[in-house]
């Protein structure tokens, strides 16, 4: 019994006494701006409803498309930003309005009760070459505007999108949150 207690206290006083061996591979640094004040959110961007055309079911062409119709431009502004700033970003919330296989928003009124099977779909640009995944949150504040004269800007866009070639005529209403980054 005693060689076995010995034996156990030299083998935990080495465990104790040894080092791990590790290699540094990188560093990370990490810089900031600590300003007296950022922007005030502007009151038309804080609870903002961005009214998309009526369009036909039949504008899609084809399935898993946006519709034909032109997007609609929305800005989100904030104003009295420090005169340091310079660019803003809008980032998304990832919340139950959006369709994880693709991004989009989902309608939140039901087919049941009136409302259409089409989602909506952010767009970095007019031409809608660049959507905003919104299931992705490292894509969803890709989008960044300008500070000029303590006012920033960001511009998105939106259009209806459908899963299948036609939509399912009837209402549609989402949301989403979103959080503004000043740089």
């Amino acid at each position: 019994m005693g060689k076995y207690i010995y034996v156990s206290g030299v083998i935990a006083l080495g465990l104790s006494l040894s080092t791990g061996v590790f290699a540094a591979d990188g560093t990370v640094q990490f810089q900031g701006v600590v300003n007296a004040k950022t922007c005030t959110l502007d009151a038309n961007s804080q609870n903002m409803t961005v009214l998309l055309p009526s369009v036909l079911s039949t504008s899609f062409p084809g399935a898993n498309s946006y519709s034909t119709a032109p997007a609609t431009k929305f800005t989100l502004t904030a104003t009295g930003c420090d005169p340091s700033l310079t660019s803003a970003a809008a980032i998304f919330s990832v919340g139950s309005s959006v369709d994880s296989t693709n991004g989009n928003l989902n309608n939140t009124i039901a087919t049941t009760s009136g409302g259409t099977d089409a989602q909506v779909r952010l767009f970095k640009d007019a031409g809608q070459s660049s959507p905003i995944n919104l299931a992705n949150f490292g894509d969803s504040g890709s989008n960044t505007g300008s500070i000029t004269g303590g006012v920033a800007k960001v511009d998105f866009y939106a259009n209806y999108f459908s899963k299948a070639v036609t939509a399912k005529p009837g209402l549609l209403k989402t949301s989403i949150q979103f959080s503004m980054q000043y740089l």
